[in-house]
């Protein structure tokens, strides 16, 4: 099986949010639309807030890699790891300042 392109892209999660009020109500006033959250969805929304991008795209992967594997792909500007180059030396997963390169074992 032959070893292709990984993009480091955005992870999506959906939002928490809290009870709303009705759009009539909301129309009328400038009080809050949202109600507060609860403390199980301030959390959810938090590590939401958090893990929604852990790719902050510094170049320190690109910078570190000996063999030249990782680059920036030209129209969307993300990072792409090419497989086919990359040797697996974990320079990048281990300098990634955000934590958003893995090391996993290929099978």
């Amino acid at each position: 099986m032959a070893r292709e392109r990984e993009i480091c892209r955005v992870v999506g999660t959906t939002r928490v949010r809290g009870d709303r009020a009705p759009v009539a109500g909301r129309l009328r006033s400038f009080d809050d639309a949202e109600g507060l959250l609860t403390p199980e969805q301030a959390v959810a929304e938090a590590l939401r807030c958090t893990a929604a991008s852990p790719c902050r795209y510094c170049d320190v992967c690109q910078l570190l890699c000996p063999d030249l594997a990782i680059t920036r792909h030209p129209e969307t500007r993300e990072i792409v790891i090419d497989l086919t180059w990359c040797k697996g030396c974990g320079l990048c997963a281990h300098y990634c300042p955000h934590g958003a390169i893995h090391m996993v074992v290929d099978e």
